[in-house]
């Protein structure tokens, strides 16, 4: 019997994976289904799975965060949204990666790898995930967002802007609104600053949607936005971004 260990933010998700493993893999025993990274964490070092099948981008811990803290060392299975961190962990010596969304061959053929690399010591590659993080560019390009109980990835070139909405961030297109199940503290950190700035404790801005800003007579500063009806405002500790390019 091979033990396994699921940390996947995506309640949906992470149900369909347990599923899925239960039909393809009758030797897999699952003993730990998990939601953010720091129970994935505690999981792997406490029960000392054989294979861990890791989300890369959760709430609190990055998958690569996960595998670069823990003690025990296990096969890796990264699941991610994003192709860029897919390919990083797949050269990385990772055993394997599921692109979401992901078929069932793809998690039958990746099923039948970590059947056979089971006979062997599991590869440490907590330096070469440093690496990785160290000297390549991680900012987001796609975005996984939900529609009610939809999933859809969204090119970030598209994203106008992002508002805090309690523990998650809402995401402006011209075309419609989703959510990111993520703070938008944490989102920030993987957003290029050389396009999405913070305007707003609440509020960071594509500025390639960025039509023009304007300061009223009460000089409050407006950031208006091409393609979204009403303006954000922009708070005076970030008010310096738009120095030169202000409309009165």
């Amino acid at each position: 019997m091979a033990n396994i260990v699921i940390a996947e933010d995506e309640e949906i998700l992470r149900l369909n994976l347990e599923r899925k493993l239960q039909n393809h893999w009758l030797q897999g025993n699952i003993v730990a289904s998990v939601k953010c990274g720091k129970d994935a964490l505690e999981s792997i070092d406490k029960l000392k799975p054989d294979v861990v099948f890791l989300d890369i981008q959760m709430g609190d811990l990055t998958g690569i965060e996960v595998i670069q803290q823990c003690k025990h060392h296990c096969h890796v299975v990264f699941i991610t949204a994003y192709d860029k961190y897919a390919i990083e962990a797949f050269e990385a010596g990772a055993i394997d990666y599921l692109l979401k969304p992901y078929s069932d061959k793809r998690l039958i053929d990746c099923i039948d790898r970590l059947k056979v690399r089971l006979a062997s010591t599991p590869i440490d590659i907590k330096q070469l995930l440093s690496n990785i993080s160290s000297t390549n560019d991680h900012y987001l390009k796609w975005i996984k967002t939900q529609i009610g109980s939809k999933f859809r990835l969204l090119d970030i070139k598209d994203i106008i802007c992002f508002k805090a909405c309690g523990r998650y961030v809402k995401v402006l297109t011209k075309d419609r609104e989703a959510l990111v199940r993520m703070p938008l503290k944490n989102l920030s950190l993987q957003l290029n600053p050389d396009n999405f700035w913070q305007v707003h404790r609440s509020t960071i801005v594509n500025i390639q949607h960025l039509d023009f800003v304007q300061t009223s007579e009460s000089e409050q500063m407006h950031a208006h936005m091409r393609q979204l009806p009403e303006a954000i405002a922009v708070s005076r500790s970030f008010a310096h971004l738009f120095r030169n390019i202000t409309v009165d």
